[in-house]
C-alpha cells in the first residue's frame, strides 16, 4: 500500500508515479497534480486545502483556539465570580 508524499492518499493499486532519489529515498506521487504541485511548483503541502496535511494542520489550530476561547471564558467567569463576592461584603 502506497501513500502519496503529498497529498497523503492512499492507493493500492500503486497507480502513479515512484520517484527514486540518489540517496535511497523513495516519494510516491498518485496523480500529476500532486507530482508538480510539489517537484516543478514547489508547493507547501500543509498551505494547499485538499492534501491531508492541510486538515491536520487546521484540526490542531482549530482545538488550540478551542483551548484558548474556553481559557478565556473561565478567567472571565472566576472575575464575575469575584466580583459579585467583593459587592456583598
Amino acid at each position: 500500500m502506497a501513500k502519496c508524499v503529498f497529498c497523503g492518499k492512499d492507493n493500492e493499486d500503486f497507480k502513479g508515479v515512484f520517484l527514486m532519489k540518489n540517496d535511497g529515498s523513495v516519494n510516491y506521487y498518485c496523480s500529476s497534480k500532486c507530482r508538480k504541485n510539489n517537484l516543478k511548483l514547489g508547493r507547501d503541502k500543509r498551505k494547499i486545502k485538499w492534501t491531508e496535511s492541510f486538515r491536520l494542520v487546521k484540526d490542531r489550530r482549530l482545538e488550540k483556539e478551542k483551548e484558548r476561547v474556553e481559557k478565556a471564558r473561565t478567567r472571565k467567569a472566576e472575575k464575575k465570580a469575584d466580583k459579585k463576592s467583593a459587592k456583598k461584603k
